[in-house]
């Protein structure tokens, strides 16, 4: 799946009642936070990517990252998302979909650039753009997945 893909499937929970839905048993947060979680992220870190400076990208190993990157997915409740990208209290559809728009363009402007620009991850360390589409794919894939489990419960 592409980012783009991941893009439209959070697009469509956005358009169903399904949205509001909350199993406390399988996570914590519902649905829409889980979407607007998962778009916020992508978007800021296709921001830190374009305003990165590419001549100051330095590639370390990061054990964690190779793991994750390795087995292709991420532990459920093992990690705590930021407060920029957690705090949000009740969840505003329009906002949701106005990030949504937002993520088609930011994504499309990755594509456009050098290998080295990059933006620094919290636990990873410093990813490049290759290694940022991985993780953002990963990332949003490990919400779906939780998303489809509220959903089916």
């Amino acid at each position: 799946m592409t980012l783009l893909d991941q893009i439209n499937q959070l697009a469509i929970y956005t358009q169903t009642e399904a949205f509001r839905k909350t199993v406390p048993s399988v996570s914590k947060a519902g649905v829409d936070w889980h979407v607007y979680h998962s778009i916020l992220s992508m978007n800021l870190i296709c921001e830190a990517l374009i305003n990165s400076n590419p001549e100051q990208y330095q590639s370390v190993f990061n054990i964690k990252w190779w793991i994750i990157k390795l087995i292709k997915k991420m532990p459920r409740g093992k990690a705590r998302a930021p407060k920029y990208v957690n705090n949000f209290g009740n969840v505003d559809l329009s906002i949701v979909e106005m990030e949504l728009d937002k993520g088609y363009q930011l994504i499309e402007q990755i594509d456009t650039l050098s290998e080295n620009h990059y933006f620094r991850h919290f636990v990873f360390g410093e990813l490049n753009v290759k290694e940022a589409k991985k993780m953002m794919i990963i990332h949003t894939n490990h919400h779906i997945k939780i998303i489809q489990d509220i959903l089916k419960s």
